[in-house]
């Protein structure tokens, strides 16, 4: 039932447009996501069934067994695979992710929705004109494509009814992130005897209070969840093997194979030895594959619409306010040529490092209200972008990245740092406001005993991407191992210590003029 996805290009990004009449059922390594561009299909996922009509968006993750019908001959499906190996480099739990975008009738999430969209069709249109860069391009897009899934579409609640996972909007992320752990803590570990008591000390809280909490997020009981992704992971070894359903039950965790049938039945709707006999001519290798792949230029159309909106990468919610933003300005604000302008003239007094101090000046006013930096690359109009008009990724990125990763939880703040919390782990982001001289800071912590890494995000003013480009004279083409030379020195330097306190430390750092840091210090 395994598929090879082929990647093409030496990127971890693939996207096909599809004709669809019947796709087998079958599993593969990596995630994707489908977007229907007209008719209707319908999608087999798991234990459930989706019509999928124009406009539709479903996600499939890694190992889901999924199939397709058509429900109508003119069926066009856009579907993007992204390679869960080379992305867990920077997103660990990637393969036991769960996120899901089938959402209510709400403008909130819909937005999000639609910023899903935006960067999906960013990177069908890079691809299809790859123009100089696109590749940098196309991974800048999918590492904010996946961030927006991580920020934007991990709630979920199980509907027991519909046998489905539906969207929901997240009220407290704090609460949400530690959901999200154990349900990832659960797909890599079903097999193994799992107790919520060993899982709500790790999380450092009562398990009681996790019980309720995983009951009231999730819509299920905990135990009822383990059985739920048991009877899910077993789908492929009953339908691809003539395993007993002793075994299979006993391989996927179940003490009892009765315990396992009734589970089965509860999802699936049958007991297994049924689903096998009804369902395993449905499978990769026994059906056949019957659908057409077309080349980008069949869509043509729909690249052009989006190519008249920038290509903005980052939170779903700033994208889309910033799509319609510069839709209406168009006319004053285009990306950059390389052509147009020389790059020492167009940065000539610019500092990039400034932005990011400038952005944290009026951030920690009011830090609870103003947005994050948008993502975009510079343009005609303005040269404060996260990345330079060729690509290349400016301290702003860094900053919003930092941002990103913050605890939800503000503790503290002053006009040169802020504290946030989850848990028992903590993050510092500071900085030196003077221009022009070092500063020596300190952050006395109480009531913290245990033992802690402290991880160190160094973002110097003294090296960054123009910097570094400036040395190489401007030139107007980069190889690939400048370009990567660039960012290996200017991303911000990493450093650790480990700390072990009875109660309260000192955590101090020298910071060089406009130098920023982010320091998480989390229990180990």
């Amino acid at each position: 039932m395994l598929k090879e996805i082929i990647y093409d290009d030496g990127l971890p990004v693939k996207v096909s447009v599809c004709r669809i009449d019947r796709i087998p059922w079958h599993t593969h390594n990596d995630i994707q996501i489908v977007y229907v561009l007209e008719g209707e299909v319908e999608l087999k996922l798991t234990y459930a069934r989706y019509r999928l009509t124009k406009n539709n968006i479903h996600i499939i993750h890694n190992d889901d067994v999924h199939g397709f019908r058509a429900r109508s001959a003119n069926n066009l499906v856009v579907v993007l695979s992204l390679n869960v190996n080379y992305f867990s480099k920077d997103y660990p739990s990637l393969d036991s992710q769960v996120f899901t975008t089938k959402v209510s009738e709400n403008i909130a999430t819909y937005k999000k929705q639609l910023a899903l969209k935006v960067q999906l069709f960013s990177i069908i249109s890079e691809l299809h004109s790859k123009n100089k860069g696109y590749k940098n391009r196309i991974m800048t897009i999918s590492h904010s494509l996946i961030d927006a899934l991580y920020q934007n579409f991990r709630g979920f609640t199980v509907n027991l009814e519909k046998r489905t996972f539906e969207h929901q909007i997240s009220r407290d992320p704090v609460q949400i992130e530690r959901i999200s752990r154990v349900v990832n803590f659960v797909y890599q570990n079903y097999p193994y005897k799992l107790g919520l008591t060993a899982i709500a000390e790790e999380e450092s809280i009562n398990s009681y209070y996790l019980s309720h909490l995983f009951q009231r997020l999730v819509g299920d009981s905990f135990r009822n969840f383990v059985s739920m992704v048991r009877v899910e992971m077993s789908e492929v070894e009953l339908l691809t093997t003539d395993h007993s359903i002793a075994a299979i039950s006993s391989n996927v965790g179940f003490s009892n194979a009765k315990y396992y049938v009734e589970n089965f039945k509860e999802w699936f709707g049958c007991h297994p030895k049924e689903y096998r006999q009804l369902y395993g001519g449905e499978i990769l290798g026994r059906a056949q594959w019957r659908c057409m792949e077309l080349p980008l230029d069949s869509i043509n159309d729909v690249i052009e619409s989006y190519n008249e909106s920038p290509a903005f990468t980052g939170a779903a919610a700033q994208i889309m306010s910033a799509v319609f933003d510069f839709k209406k300005a168009k006319a004053s604000t285009r990306r950059l040529a390389a052509a147009e302008i020389s790059p020492r003239e167009f940065y000539r007094g610019y500092d990039p490092q400034q932005d990011c101090i400038s952005f944290l000046e009026v951030m920690l006013t009011h830090p609870e209200t103003v947005d994050l930096p948008r993502a975009f690359m510079d343009t005609t109009g303005n040269r404060s972008g996260t990345l330079t008009f060729n690509g290349m990724q400016k301290p702003m990125h860094y900053l919003r990245r930092f941002l990103l990763s913050r605890h939800e939880t503000l503790a503290a703040c002053g006009d040169w740092y802020i504290i946030t919390t989850d848990g028992e782990n903590v993050q510092l982001l500071f900085f030196n406001r003077d221009a022009e001289n070092q500063q020596s800071v300190e952050f006395n912590i109480f009531n913290m005993p245990g033992k802690y890494q402290i991880t160190e995000h160094r973002l110097t003013a003294s090296v960054n991407c123009l910097s570094l480009w400036e040395q190489l004279d401007f030139k107007r083409r980069l190889s690939d191992e400048e370009r990567w030379q660039i960012l290996r020195m200017s991303s911000p330097r990493l450093s650790w210590k480990t700390v072990e306190s009875s109660g309260s430390f000192t955590f101090s750092a020298s910071l060089e003029p406009h130098d920023i840091a982010l320091a998480e210090i989390k229990k180990i």
